[in-house]
């Protein structure tokens, strides 16, 4: 469980968040939405220790992230997946060395492991057949051709899986999305939605996405956070905003939908 209590961060003279309080539950979806420059990125950048809040704090699992040391952030960090907005994934390295990356970095030289575990994940956002369906001459067909790819040769889509798979190595605890389907035709986009739903559930994992894309919060989220002005303006089930009476709720609907 995350909780954000009270959070305050200007940087200059732009205040960004205004006293926000939040609980984010364990195995949830959690879409935050809002204007852009409303702080949703600046929110997700203070839960994973990269700011520090002027007031306020912030708590995973009940640990306050200020009181954490180097190794304990770090250790933190390790628990949480992130999709970048575009991927984020480096041109020069092939799928297996993008999907590896933060393994090679912590000291894996294991190939063995290095490979299982990015089968693993693979297979887990779709872009490999299950290794356990008992057609192994195929997979290992299907992971050679994979593994060896470069981003330029991937769609638009599959760069987008290849940056979850990433995120799902180490299987976390928590999946962070950064704007998970910018730039996404609607087809790929429902795709990724239905990916993110899926993951979820089968892995029990806690997702926060920032978005702006209002049809997939319908589609993926547990409940809907609104920041404007630096506050929340709304929090509730997707239901519960379609509902409601708030007019800064209902512009922005009327706007994005």
């Amino acid at each position: 469980m995350i909780e954000i209590k009270n959070l305050h961060k200007s940087f200059g003279d732009k205040l960004v968040l205004d006293g926000v309080d939040m609980e984010i539950p364990a195995g949830g979806t959690m879409c935050v939405i809002g204007k852009s420059g409303c702080g949703k990125s600046v929110l997700l950048k203070h839960i994973i220790g990269l700011l520090e809040p002027d007031e306020g704090e912030v708590l995973v699992d009940g640990r306050r992230i200020r009181d954490l040391n180097k190794n304990e952030l770090f250790d933190l960090r390790r628990r949480i997946g992130y999709v970048f907005q575009g991927s984020a994934l480096f041109d020069s390295m092939t799928v297996f060395e993008n999907i590896v990356i933060s393994l090679v970095e912590h000291g894996e030289k294991d190939i063995e492991k290095l490979t299982v575990e990015a089968q693993r994940v693979l297979s887990a956002v779709g872009l490999l057949p299950s290794p356990d369906n008992g057609d192994i001459e195929n997979f290992e067909k299907e992971w050679q051709v994979l593994r060896n790819k470069k981003p330029s040769d991937l769609s638009g889509g599959m760069k987008k899986r290849v940056g979850v798979a990433r995120a799902l190595v180490g299987e976390p605890d928590y999946i962070f999305y950064d704007e998970p389907t910018t730039g996404l035709d609607p087809v790929t986009s429902i795709q990724i939605d239905s990916l993110i739903y899926q993951l979820a559930h089968k892995f029990n994992v806690t997702s926060l996405v920032i978005t702006h894309d209002m049809f997939s919060v319908f589609r993926i989220a547990t409940n809907v956070a609104m920041l404007n002005n630096g506050k929340v303006q709304f929090f509730g089930t997707p239901d519960e905003m379609r509902a409601s009476g708030d007019e800064t709720v209902q512009e922005f609907l009327a706007r994005y939908l």
